[in-house]
């Protein structure tokens, strides 16, 4: 999900290929004869105007009715739990038929427009301005989850610009992107061999952002899966072959932790400027960045390295294990998950312990990583529960209360770690649980919301009812200095530092090693 930081580290196929085959002018308006419109969608867009600081869209339609008369743009978007409303940013929407003659359309909601005629609509034309420059006096836009557009770059988040008819979500979605020459792309979007972008319904269409403009691309082989590291830098002072070793050790890490990657292709695309704020947000096969425009230093790397671990591990939580409130995401209708300390807490946890595990942490240093959590955590509300932060992620008070799940979440993720390998002798820790959710649920196979935590007692032992009841669900305060020294670790209150113990006992040994290592 969206890694939300407002200064820098608190803390399918491929495409990645020059511009030169799609820059061209936007004015030709036939539909490609790949395309079916009576069960697909076509857009253009075209990135050769970039007047006004907007993204000029055409979209040909067909074979719609009464029941798709509203089309929608996104209220909010996967990853982010906030408010989006990306009409606001939508201007000039019209509708035309065949002939070209102007049809009726009406705004009737901030994110909605209504056709006049949807059975004779074949043709919608609207703008769309790019988040990072136009100001909004509620609900400001991640930057990871915006839209830049200037002369020598465009940042193309696809669910900031590109809405549907309701109720077609499942159609095929096709888009062209005329650019200027010499503009490069990348995207994890597949290409069809006519050229264009493509998935076959919205919510895929929309998982794979796009940048475009005087970028840098480099790339490495790790298991097997093609990773493409992709950077825009504004001070023209980072390039993707400085990035690409730090990415190789994060892949290298969740490969070792996982058993193997659980992609075959995946595009880092990351976004360097001076403007203020920074973040990421994952996608199934990408992930985007927006960080701070400096000299590539080794602590800087290290940074990079943090966030990119946390971000690739969305592919696991929640790409693969997730809800149906995940599968089938409500664009229209922002619908809160319980589960953020799953996707968000374990995520984060994870992040660091496939480096620690990997060799690339030591020991002092995830210990130091987990105090500095542990008094983070402290700093939010002690009296709402990691479930009751997520239901309520959506309104001002849950809200301010999200980055909890990056503190707070990761040290139960933690103390859930130690209590199954104890419970297990040693055998199974939550890594190997999730290996095992992976194999369970998948991409395609959502869990039942409402019934997971009865699922994860039923596959682990009886006692991890209450570890939830207290911890997950409840407010109680975390077990730090008993759960630690299970694994021969001190906590001391006083300082609330970690501190690995000299002398452990046999068990206390046993269980640091097996928490210590790939199992």
């Amino acid at each position: 999900m969206a890694r939300r930081i407002s200064v820098l580290f608190l803390s399918m196929f491929l495409i990645a290929s020059c511009g030169d085959d799609e820059s061209k002018s936007s004015g030709n308006s036939t539909v490609p004869d790949e395309v079916d419109l009576a069960t697909s969608f076509y857009y253009q867009i075209d990135l050769t105007d970039r007047s006004d600081d907007t993204f000029k869209v055409r979209m040909y339609v067909d074979n719609l009715s009464d029941d798709n008369k509203v089309y929608q743009f996104p209220a909010t978007v996967p990853g982010v739990y906030d408010i989006f409303d990306i009409g606001r940013f939508v201007v000039n929407f019209k509708a035309f038929d065949e002939k070209g003659t102007e049809l009726g359309a009406t705004k009737i909601s901030t994110n909605q427009w209504e056709l006049s005629d949807p059975a004779a609509t074949r043709m919608l034309e609207f703008e769309v301005k790019e988040t990072f420059d136009t100001p909004v006096s509620e609900h400001p836009l991640y930057l990871m989850g915006g839209t830049s557009i200037e002369n020598d770059h465009a940042l193309l988040n696809a669910f900031d610009v590109l809405g549907y008819p309701t109720g077609l979500k499942e159609r095929d979605f096709y888009l062209k992107v005329d650019r200027p020459a010499g503009w490069k792309i990348a995207t994890s979007l597949q290409k069809t061999e006519g050229g264009l972008y493509y998935a076959d319904d919205y919510d895929k269409f929309v998982d794979s952002p796009i940048i475009l403009g005087d970028i840098t691309v480099a790339s490495v082989l790790v298991d097997g899966a093609k990773i493409n590291v992709n950077t825009y830098s504004e001070a023209d002072q980072i390039s993707a072959g400085q990035v690409l070793n730090d990415v190789e050790q994060v892949m290298e890490d969740a490969s070792a932790f996982l058993k193997g990657l659980p992609v075959d292709h995946y595009n880092f695309i990351y976004f360097f400027y001076n403007g203020p704020g920074a973040g990421a947000l994952e996608h199934s096969y990408s992930s985007v960045y927006v960080l701070t425009d400096r000299p590539y230093t080794a602590s800087f790397g290290s940074g990079i390295r943090d966030i990119s671990a946390h971000e690739f591990f969305h592919i696991v939580t929640p790409l693969n294990i997730h809800s149906e409130i995940i599968e089938d995401f409500n664009f229209a209708v922002p619908t809160a998950s319980r589960h953020l300390w799953l996707y968000e807490g374990v995520t984060e946890w994870a992040s660091l312990m496939m480096q620690y595990r990997n060799g690339n942490y030591t020991t002092p240093g995830i210990l130091n990583e987990f105090r500095f959590k542990k008094n983070s955590a402290e700093s939010f509300d002690q009296n709402m529960s990691l479930t009751e932060m997520s239901l309520t992620c959506y309104t001002q008070e849950g809200g301010a209360q999200f980055n909890n799940v990056y503190q707070k979440g990761a040290l139960v993720a933690a103390l859930l770690d130690i209590r199954l390998l104890e419970l297990s002798n040693g055998e199974r820790g939550l890594r190997e649980l999730i290996l095992e959710l992976i194999d369970v649920y998948g991409p395609n196979n959502a869990f039942s919301e409402e019934n997971f935590f009865d699922d994860l007692v039923a596959r682990t032992y009886p006692e991890i009812a209450g570890f939830i009841d207290l911890y997950i669900e409840g407010t109680a305060p975390l077990p730090m200095e008993e759960y630690f020294n299970k694994i021969g670790v001190d906590f001391i209150p006083e300082t609330n530092s970690l501190n690995e113990m000299p002398n452990k006992s046999e068990q206390q040994q046993f269980l640091f090693d097996k928490w210590k290592v790939n199992l």
